[in-house]
């Protein structure tokens, strides 16, 4: 316990008030108690050691079975302590482990000696720095206007090309700051970075500066027949098929390269120079998990060391880049991920830079471009707010290549475009982004697919799957390059802070356009990813503002002349409501916009369309969204009693009918209307149900699809009330029994 905790402890003993219910330790009780103390935790140290030692006796016994011995090693490994260091007999048994022949003691012996490499690390000295003087900027925030995102007082931690620490000076010079999330919505009251080089521990310490550990540890990684078989150990096959990045290797060999700087390179190297040109999945997983930990582990480093290790590892990446697999793609796209990760976007300007070299060349083929993206989306995503410039360089080189005509690669730069927009989030007390903006995005785009908005022409895919030599017409870019457009939409819908609903309405009605009304798994790309993203795109949440934007869109795509179109915008309506119900509810004006929409599609001259509207009104009214009122009640009762004319015999060969269609359409909305509301209490009987079942038995001879309607009505009530009809008939009266007795009983062949 710290000595001033213990004067506070004391100060508030004896104040008095609250009165203590021991009296207060005198000087001589305190110096005895602390004696007590000390001599506990010498015999906790004696016991710890001791238990240490039993366990290393065990394991030194050549006759001990190979279960026990795993058991020991575990209880073993289990003894590593914040506190206290394991002792060097320990650290020795745990780094020879790593060669051991048993997969299970060597996966044990990684974790240790990662742990080790942790205890042993030596502190580096930190001092407190100014933000406000540091952003050479006057304008300071104070709590109360705290503002998050870009912001004049901490665009010095972004990264600028043109002000990274390309030279010695430069690098001592620059302020690192390894938390991306400082500065963003505010600064740590007190804020520490690490102090220059010359106040740091000493790097590459002699044999004579060591300690026992950090000798033993040396002496093991610095002999080439160690470092051979642990390696040869590293690049096996554990489970074909199910291997991944090791996180713990990874924190070995951060924890080496950290403590013991370049020190393990030279004998490293060959290893990884064999390795990277190796395009075996174990052995590209080996060198990934190395370059990982490199990359993490050099922090401390001085600049001249880290230029010579990015001399080193931009070959060495840009080789394995080109040897990429199908298996290793993802461990190459970890292991960028993870050296990114909490470090300083201007240290790591070498690592970007040759990340950004053209990824989408075509060298390697379709994959390889994709891979590549792959890993830069990796790094690039780790960094948040502070690449704005990377990111916008990155959309620039990738709006010319969005017409791509390979399926992998149109997926992932939809992928990378969902992260470069990632920061671009629209909420209160967040000042607009300096990275790349969706509606500017989305406004150039809109441009380029214009041929496809203009004209109701029907849109198909093209099913050229090569890149054909030579100009294409407008139409055939507009296409592929809305598909990359529409793999963007779905990607970022799972992924992004904020739906970004202006921008989406825009593209809303060419969605619609495309959209097909049945599942089918034999539609073409184009139709499928249109169909999910208005799925994915109507379960975005909704602010209040944002509802009348969207219902316009709608109103205006319900008077399409595609019937496909029309149908969709009532599924699409649906599941917005259900998405955003509470939102919705506490807007009177949108819950009688949406209540108008349906009704008047109920009345759609297309029969699919009013049967959607009569489906999706039945759920409004079954979750209270809408209420079933005596208006809605006395227009539906009013359209049923649309007179048809009576049916004339057709002229011969003549195939139009008689009856004039508005009239009949009308005649089944109202009977459409009826349903939904009957349909929406399936398991009881409201006040108003008897009547509307009248009301609707009065149709059933009526001319299809009419007749149609009232049947599957009747089946449908009968279906879902026949578990509970003795309670549900007490509502009806005697007569209206008998009249949907006649109807719900099917009449006997034998009567």
């Amino acid at each position: 316990i710290p000595e001033d905790c213990c004067a506070v402890a004391k100060l508030l003993m004896t104040t008095g008030s609250p009165f203590p219910e021991e009296p207060v330790p005198s000087e001589e009780e305190s110096e005895n108690g602390l004696k007590r103390q000390q001599l506990k935790n010498s015999e906790a140290v004696e016991k710890y050691e001791g238990l240490i030692g039993d366990l290393m006796d065990c394991l030194s016994n050549r006759n001990l079975p190979w279960k026990f011995e795993h058991i020991s090693i575990g209880f073993l490994s289990l003894l590593l302590r914040d506190d206290h260091q394991l002792p060097p007999a320990a650290v020795t048994f745990f780094v020879k482990s790593l060669n051991h022949d048993s997969l299970y003691v060597r996966k044990v012996a990684i974790s240790a000696v990662a742990g080790i490499v942790k205890q042993i690390k030596r502190p580096h000295k930190k001092v407190p720095v100014s933000p406000t003087e540091l952003s050479k900027n006057n304008e300071t925030m104070t709590p109360s206007r705290i503002v998050a995102g870009d912001r004049p007082d901490n665009q010095w931690l972004q990264y600028n090309s043109s002000n990274l620490p390309r030279t010695s000076q430069e690098w001592d010079h620059c302020v690192f700051v390894e938390k991306t999330h400082w500065g963003y919505y505010c600064w740590p009251r007190k804020m520490m970075i690490y102090a220059p080089e010359a106040e740091q521990p000493k790097q590459n310490l002699s044999r004579t500066e060591m300690t026992e550990r950090e000798l033993i540890i040396f002496d093991h990684f610095t002999d080439p027949v160690f470092i051979n078989q642990f390696i040869e150990f590293l690049s096996l096959e554990d489970r074909k098929g199910k291997d991944k990045f090791s996180p713990r290797r990874f924190c070995l060999f951060k924890g080496l390269f950290r403590n013991f700087g370049d020190a393990f390179l030279p004998v490293l190297q060959p290893h990884m120079e064999r390795l990277v040109s190796d395009s075996h999945e174990s052995k590209q997983r080996c060198v990934a998990e190395i370059i990982s930990g490199l990359i993490r582990g050099c922090k401390h480093w001085s600049f001249s060391k880290v230029e010579s290790l990015w001399e080193l590892l931009c070959p060495l990446l840009r080789t394995a880049l080109s040897n990429i697999t199908i298996e290793t793609y993802a461990d190459w796209g970890t292991c960028i991920a993870t050296a990114c990760e909490s470090r300083d976007p201007r240290k790591l300007h070498r690592l970007f830079e040759m990340l950004m070299e053209s990824p989408v060349n075509g060298e390697g083929g379709s994959f390889v471009d994709a891979c590549r993206l792959y890993v830069l989306q990796g790094g690039l995503a780790q960094q948040e707010w502070r690449v704005p410039e990377l990111l916008h360089r990155l959309l620039q080189y990738l709006e010319p290549k969005l017409t791509q005509v390979y399926k992998n690669v149109r997926e992932r730069i939809g992928s990378v475009l969902t992260y470069i927009f990632m920061i671009d989030v629209n909420l209160p007390y967040t000042q607009p982004t300096t990275s790349p903006r969706i509606s500017d995005f989305t406004e150039r785009i809109l441009l380029k697919l214009k041929p496809l908005t203009e004209g109701d022409e029907e849109i198909q895919n093209h099913v050229i799957e090569e890149n054909e030599v030579g100009e294409q017409d407008e139409r055939t870019q507009a296409i592929k390059l809305l598909k990359t457009v529409l793999k963007w939409l779905i990607a970022s819908a799972g992924r992004s802070f904020t739906t970004a609903v202006p921008e989406q309405l825009q593209l809303l009605p060419l969605l619609f356009k495309i959209a097909p009304v049945e599942n089918d798994d034999s539609y073409d790309e184009l139709k499928r990813d249109a169909k999910t993203c208005l799925s994915l795109m109507s379960q975005g949440l909704l602010y209040p503002d944002q509802i009348p934007m969207v219902l316009d869109a709608l109103k205006e795509i319900a008077g399409s002349s595609s019937w496909h179109a029309r149908y969709t915008v009532l599924t699409y309506l649906q599941i917005m409501v259900f998405y955003n119900l509470f939102t919705f509810m506490s807007d009177q004006k949108a819950v009688k916009d949406v209540r108008g929409l349906v009704i008047k599609l109920l009345e759609d001259e297309q029969l699919e369309v009013r049967e959607m509207a009569a489906t999706t009104l039945s759920g409004f009214l079954q979750c209270n969204f809408l209420s079933m009122d005596a208006t809605m009640q006395a227009h539906f009762e009013a359209l049923c009693k649309t007179r048809l004319p009576k049916k004339r015999k057709r002229e011969l060969g003549s195939v139009v009918d008689t009856i004039p269609s508005a009239d009949l359409v009308r005649r089944h909305a109202g009977v459409l209307g009826l349903s939904a509301c009957i349909l929406s209490s399936p398991y009881d009987v409201p006040t108003w149900m008897p009547q509307l079942l009248m009301d609707l038995s009065a149709h059933l001879n009526d001319t299809q699809p009419i007749e149609m309607t009232v049947k599957k009505t009747l089946s449908n009530f009968r279906r879902t009330h026949h578990d509970n009809w003795q309670q549900h008939k007490q509502q009806f009266t005697d007569d209206q029994l008998l009249v949907l007795t006649d109807l719900l009983v099917s009449p006997c062949y034998y009567a």
